[in-house]
């Protein structure tokens, strides 16, 4: 059971740690002021302006629309990933340390979007801002944790 769920965990790993990379990109930015509404990016939910530098790909590193919505998509992705390896993990027979770290990762990436909801509809205060920081730490740790419940032990 654990060699079935350990690629997909992986997978999800990779995913946590870019979408935690993309946020660095959002602060570092300060891409958080703009955009203050979600789902909807100034009503449109794929903004305007995404692909206005040439040439394309500095848009996903320079153009604050862009690094935004890069980061809400994998946020929304990371937690659809989430969700399916959770549903996924309770139809194996999981020892109860994997078992619970399945749990734990629920739990903190839900309470990590919705913290980056809250933070972007207040326009980041400074303590939500630092808390969403600390979450993405929190939600990659758990994502370790459970990696290493997974790991395969030798004999």
């Amino acid at each position: 059971a654990m060699a079935r769920a350990r690629p997909r965990a992986h997978a999800l790993a990779a995913l946590v740690g870019v979408t935690a990379i993309s946020g660095a990109f959002v602060a570092g930015m300060q891409a958080g002021y703009a955009y203050n509404t979600f789902p909807l990016m100034d009503g449109r939910l794929f903004p305007e302006g995404y692909l206005r530098l040439e040439p394309w790909h500095r848009n996903l590193f320079e153009n604050v629309t862009a690094v935004q919505f890069d980061h809400r998509a994998l946020a929304v992705s990371t937690m659809v990933g989430t969700c399916a390896f959770w549903a996924y993990a309770q139809r194996l027979p999981l020892p109860r340390p994997a078992r619970l770290a399945t749990h734990a990762l629920l739990t903190a990436t839900c309470a990590q979007v919705a913290l980056g909801i809250t933070t972007l509809l207040n326009a980041v205060p400074v303590s939500l801002g630092t808390a969403h920081q600390g979450g993405a730490l929190t939600l990659f740790s758990v994502t370790l944790i459970l990696l290493h419940t997974l790991r395969k032990v030798p004999l």
